[in-house]
């Protein structure tokens, strides 16, 4: 069982590392977000480019951390009905979930999302308006990679569930 605890935070340490860096992209969103504002309204500068980074920058964010968010039990949870049962029927609950709905949707995302990625690069897609962004395949590259991390994040989780089924005094409480 200590293994498979092992194994969980290896696949929990790249969500941990993203999370990481995405964390000090924060500061750079945070950053682009005051100088564009700034020089709209005291400058009369500002641009399109500007604006789409941002929500580029925001959407990435967003995307990468769902696997950092399923690790750390921070992600939306539906808690009116599972306050009720017991702990073991959660973590069954849990694991359930993770094999019949997040694994195979996020796999899906992976296959649709590469694909979606690659056209976008070998089109060399940019902006629509043509002043905008270039290179439109670096956002959507977090796509699948977001998806990716979030199929390591709940491997880990739901490897730790069946350990503190099995074992409950070596994990901590996890839903």
């Amino acid at each position: 069982m200590e293994r498979w605890l092992a194994v969980s935070d290896r696949l929990a340490g790249p969500c941990r590392l993203v999370a990481r860096l995405c964390g000090w992209l924060l500061l750079v969103l945070m950053a682009v977000i005051l100088y564009d504002v700034i020089g709209r309204r005291f400058f009369s500068t500002g641009s399109f480019k500007l604006q789409e980074l941002e929500w580029h920058l925001h959407g990435a964010i967003a995307v990468l951390c769902f696997g950092y968010a399923y690790t750390e039990n921070a992600h939306v949870r539906i808690d009116l009905f599972s306050q009720r049962m017991n702990r073991n029927t959660r973590l069954w609950i849990e694991i359930l979930a993770i094999a019949l709905f997040l694994i195979p949707f996020m796999a899906l995302l992976v296959w649709y999302g590469s694909d979606f990625t690659w056209r976008s690069f070998t089109r060399a897609e940019g902006s629509p308006g043509g002043v905008g962004l270039s290179n439109r395949w670096i956002i959507k590259s977090a796509i699948p990679l977001g998806a990716v991390l979030t199929i390591f994040g709940g491997l880990s989780v739901m490897l730790r569930a069946i350990v503190a089924l099995k074992r409950p005094d070596l994990v901590e409480e996890l839903v």
